[in-house]
């Protein structure tokens, strides 16, 4: 009997337990699930939680404020509700059946009109340095939405800006003239600029990758490395209780008996699992993209060696476990512990960035947390940086090595 002997055995074993299989594969993806149903986005769907919801109350009617309304009402996750009054838009807000309120003053047109061209250029010293109010515009929202009312009002100001500068411009009369002179030389290039921009800057139509890239669901470019990494390390209670298993039914030492070495032994018991751990993550990412319809990243292939690598440091602490624990009941308390703790502290559950610095550098003490570093990098950055992943690989090896170095010593004493 040699090593593979003991790896296609310990395979179909595997294959039988449905739980263990249930664990690795169907439970990350109903987390992930469940999550992406918690913050909106699940199969291409965009929930309302999504979309900026204000309400907009203009006290005297302009075609100016019109046009700025309109402006709103054009930007990507916004939806604007149009209210008779100012009071029904704060109600509105108080309901919280919208984030915020723009409430128009009847003042709006006249300090448009009497602002300079000068305003607009320097806007963080004239009249524009006190935002929308200078224009006699209010955003309201509640208390405990400071930072929504403060985004709200630089978007406001923003599209107010993008509306009135050209009316104020054109009272320029050194400004008109320039205008003037320059629409007839645009007009010749506007057909070639127009079909620059349909056809992208390469003079290609945008493939589908791109448009594949730009529709895919970000929220998924987080959940599913972080359960991935989590769960490839639940391997640890499965390698565990495997080896407690054929330890206590004497498999282990009959095994030990066999013609075959005991690193050979060692490594028959190992293999498979890693090869569970590869297969588990594979299936997760390809679910993700076809499910959750998460992207890749800008070069699918190196995710291969984050995979790997990952699965050896899983793999390597599964044994480091499996010939630590001696009863069950440790297997439960100690494995599960450890694995969650390890998964809590790197960043599993929630993004790395949010984690305070003190414990982004705590966390750089498990492998979780530089798996996560390099899925982050090849999944998220345009242009990854190939030399950060490889450091990061290159650090999941050596858990792995220090781990497996580890449980093959503790291994002697189990045969």
């Amino acid at each position: 009997m040699g090593s593979w002997e003991i790896t296609r055995k310990d395979l179909k074993l595997l294959g039988r337990d449905r739980r263990a299989l249930m664990v690795l594969v169907l439970l990350p993806l109903a987390f992930i699930a469940i999550l992406g149903l918690s913050t909106g986005r699940l199969l291409g769907w965009k929930a309302e939680n999504q979309i900026l919801k204000m309400a907009v109350a203009v006290e005297r009617d302009s075609e100016l404020a019109q046009r700025v309304i309109s402006s709103l009402d054009r930007r990507d996750s916004l939806r604007v509700i149009r209210v008779a009054s100012a009071e029904q838009a704060r109600r509105l807000v108080n309901a919280r059946e919208v984030n915020a309120a723009l409430i128009v003053g009847p003042e709006f047109e006249t300090r448009v009109e009497a602002l300079k061209l000068r305003d607009i250029i320097d806007a963080d010293r004239g009249p524009l340095a006190k935002g929308t109010q200078a224009l006699d515009m209010s955003v309201e929202a509640r208390t405990s939405a400071f930072g929504i009312r403060s985004i709200t009002e630089q978007l406001v100001l923003a599209a107010t800006l993008q509306v009135v500068a050209p009316h104020i411009a054109r009272k320029n009369k050194i400004v008109n003239r320039l205008l003037s002179r320059s629409r007839s030389e645009e007009g010749s290039d506007q057909e070639a600029t127009t079909a620059t921009v349909a056809a992208g800057p390469n003079g290609d139509r945008p493939t589908s990758g791109e448009a594949q890239a730009a529709a895919s669901n970000p929220v998924y470019e987080t959940l599913v490395p972080g359960f991935t990494v989590m769960f490839a390390f639940f391997l640890v209670n499965i390698m565990a209780r495997s080896f407690l298993s054929e330890r206590e039914t004497g498999t282990l030492q009959r095994l030990s008996m066999a013609p075959v070495t005991r690193n050979g032994l060692l490594l028959g018991k190992t293999i498979p699992f890693l090869i569970i751990s590869l297969v588990q993550s594979v299936l997760l990412f390809l679910f993700g993209k076809l499910l959750f319809g998460m992207s890749w990243g800008v070069s699918p292939w190196l995710l291969l060696p984050i995979l790997f690598c990952t699965s050896v440091a899983a793999t390597g602490l599964g044994l480091l476990v499996a010939t630590t624990v001696r009863t069950d009941s440790q297997v439960s308390a100690y494995a599960n512990f450890l694995v969650i703790t390890m998964a809590g502290i790197s960043g599993c559950f929630m993004p790395r960035d949010w984690l305070p610095e003190l414990m982004q550098n705590v966390s750089l003490a498990t492998p979780h947390a530089w798996s996560l570093i390099a899925y982050d990098q090849a999944l998220t950055v345009d242009a990854p940086n190939t030399a950060t992943i490889a450091q990061c690989c290159g650090m999941l090896l050596g858990f792995g090595a220090v781990f497996f170095g580890l449980g093959s010593w503790r291994f002697r004493t189990l045969v």
